[in-house]
């Protein structure tokens, strides 16, 4: 069956480089070339709707997980290489192999695998399979080949519209050489608000709070200034940034860079998805797109503005920037906290003041008593940092926690 699967994918490479190559092609992509993108979007679409319409067909057995994951990569064959425009440079042998490999090795998937019904087993491993394309063959970051691109020329322009001068965000992005794309997981996991509930939920009989205290008491200066200067309760400070980031000891593995750069160039249309779902995923990839367009504009200017190196500025899988976990559209709230003429959020003291600036700014405009007579006016201000009830109720009661045990 292996032979089968290789013979059929080098038919069906000869026959794609053949349309590409074909005067039919060539007349639409260069009399026409203005509609060039509309005739690729129309006929990508088309392809999806082949795929769903036949995906369904696979017979999901638990127990080979890479026969589905060949049969998904066969069947998609077709549209990923003509999608990313690699009938010339594609190793079928190598990329199905690698997307079994990362499949097998896949924790996310392979845990929730007996829990998922059928669909959502071919869905994720459809999205897999294209996630592997692209982390295979678009991974490379050129400069030269971005500024060819519509969110080069959307970056470039706001630039010039504030006197900045462009050679410097070049500068910046020259720092850059490879793309990442696990992010983009991320917005295909099913069920990730109902575990984003369960992470944030905790018994607090069971915590430990000896290094909260602890921590309070080594960063008191740091953090009697922010409370003093933004009215935000020190404990609640200490809450978020034991939430975001273990108080600075959570390993931030991504380059927030190398992710924006990946999520404003591509997307996932999952073809496994039915039609009115992937319209509606359509319409928040664009929205994605253009907010990690903004994000890397604030990327930029936070890095020229700090003289940070962009090559080691950390993040977390979605581009979220230092120990407070900063959105990049808020990096103009950092401050600088230990008086060094830089905010930088992998400094502590920095991101105990940028924390503070961040809830000040989005109303926090006196100070509150952790009692419980103001618990739903701080919970509803805490909600402005992160939109999740859960977590909004997890710092205050960690504060809350923390208040008593250091009186």
């Amino acid at each position: 069956m292996r032979v089968s699967y290789i013979n059929i994918s080098g038919v069906l490479i000869l026959m794609i480089s053949a349309l590409l190559n074909s005067q039919e092609f060539r007349n639409i992509s260069s009399p026409r070339s203005k509609y060039l993108y509309e005739y690729r979007d129309i006929y990508l679409s088309s392809l999806r709707d082949t795929i769903n319409s036949r995906i369904y067909d696979f017979f999901v057995d638990r127990s080979k997980i890479s026969d589905l994951s060949d049969s998904i990569f066969f069947k998609t064959l077709h549209y990923n290489i003509y999608k990313y425009r690699l009938a010339e440079v594609f190793d079928t042998l190598e990329t199905m192999t690698n997307i079994r490999e990362d499949l097998l090795n896949d924790d996310y998937f392979n845990k929730r695998l007996d829990s998922w019904n059928d669909s959502t087993v071919i869905q994720y491993v459809t999205f897999a399979v294209e996630l592997n394309i692209l982390k295979k063959y678009m991974s490379e970051f050129v400069l030269e080949n971005f500024k060819k691109t519509d969110t080069y020329r959307l970056l470039k322009n706001r630039l010039i519209s504030e006197s900045i001068d462009v050679s410097k965000m070049d500068s910046v992005l020259s720092r850059i050489n490879r793309l990442g794309f696990e992010p983009i997981n991320f917005y295909y996991r099913p069920n990730s608000i109902k575990e984003q509930y369960k992470a944030d939920k905790f018994d607090i009989t069971k915590f430990n709070f000896d290094e909260l205290t602890e921590f309070t008491k080594t960063h008191a200066l740091a953090l009697e200034k922010a409370e003093s200067e933004f009215n935000v309760n020190r404990e609640i400070i200490v809450a978020i940034l034991r939430k975001e980031t273990n108080l600075g000891r959570y390993p931030l593995k991504y380059n927030p860079f190398e992710v924006l750069l990946a999520q404003a160039q591509f997307a996932i249309e999952n073809p496994a998805y039915e039609s009115k779902v992937r319209i509606n995923n359509i319409k928040r990839i664009s929205r994605l797109k253009d907010s990690a367009a903004n994000s890397l504009y604030n990327m930029v200017k936070y890095t020229i503005d700090n003289s940070i190196d962009p090559a080691e500025t950390k993040s977390n899988f979605v581009g979220a920037v230092g120990f407070t976990q900063f959105m990049p559209f808020n990096l103009y709230l950092a401050k600088d906290g230990n008086g060094d003429g830089h905010a930088d959020l992998m400094n502590m003291d920095d991101a105990i003041m940028s924390i503070g600036n961040f809830l000040n700014a989005n109303g926090w405009d006196r100070f509150y008593e952790l009692v419980p007579a103001n618990r739903g006016k701080i919970v509803k201000m805490i909600l402005r940092y992160n939109t999740s009830d859960s977590y909004a109720e997890a710092v205050y009661e960690i504060a809350s926690e923390i208040k008593r045990l250091t009186k």
